[in-house]
């Protein structure tokens, strides 16, 4: 897997992060480049290494959230698996939510900010035009305070809709998931009745995990760089609601 020049450096400013968050994330790195060495020797411990990244990356935004003090952070436990497990596919469902991942918004990540020397900020912006061949963005303060209108013109309430998808179908998808990563963790660490541990497609492993670890360490980025957002503490608490019916599903 060929990192992207924006992914290199989405690690190189994430593991210039400081504290508690700061360890975890530079420990995710770490276990990702390591699953990259190990992918053709030792694939069942690529495999799981990816996985360990993802985790750990999930990790350093906890902290993250805890230290800007979002409310329902202090729910937030790092040692527990459904909730580390649980933030990428959150996240895509939250994407989905908010149509970013579809492209139906205009709206690029970027660190190419022209008020940042050593382009270490990650900022959204929103292309609105060009003039003689030069570009001109709009970059919303903090980033993740993204406005939209829905087709009447009124302003989008994304908090019901974040909800409304999370009733409708996150719940399954995030259960299914974490059962997903347990059963590949036990196909790798334990032998089988008829046969030792063993990953056949680790390529497509990689870059499943992978994928979910420098997507996790984006959402991470806007968070210790900025002050709270009102779009974070809204998903955060639809996060958390997730999380509770997950323990009362599994009772």
């Amino acid at each position: 897997m060929v990192l992207t020049e924006f992914q290199k450096k989405v690690l190189e400013v994430s593991s210039k992060t400081k504290g508690p968050a700061g360890y975890a994330a530079k420990s995710s790195i770490q276990h990702l480049h390591r699953a990259f060495e190990l992918a053709d020797s030792m694939p069942e411990i690529s495999a799981f290494l990816a996985i360990t990244a993802e985790e750990e990356a999930s990790t350093a935004l906890f902290q993250a959230l805890k230290n800007k003090k979002y409310t329902a952070s202090k729910a937030l436990k790092k040692n527990v698996h459904k909730h580390k497990a649980g933030v990428y596919p959150f996240l895509m469902l939250v994407g989905e939510t908010l149509n970013i991942l579809k492209h139906e918004l205009p709206i690029e990540i970027t660190f190419e900010i022209p008020s940042d020397e050593n382009n270490e900020l990650i900022k959204t912006r929103m292309f609105i035009g060009g003039v003689n061949g030069i570009d001109t963005y709009i970059y919303p303060d903090p980033p993740l305070n993204l406005v939209s209108v829905d087709p009447s013109g009124k302003a989008k309430d994304y908090l019901r809709d974040v909800k409304k998808v999370a009733q409708d179908k996150g719940i399954s998808s995030i259960f299914g998931h974490i059962k997903e990563v347990a059963n590949i963790r036990n196909k790798m660490l334990y032998a089988s009745d008829t046969a030792i541990p063993c990953v056949r497609s680790i390529g497509e492993l990689l870059e499943r995990h992978l994928g979910a670890t420098f997507l996790i360490h984006i959402i991470y980025l806007f968070v210790v760089q900025n002050p709270k957002q009102n779009i974070v503490e809204e998903c955060l608490n639809v996060f958390m609601k997730i999380q509770h019916r997950l323990e009362h599903a599994e009772t």
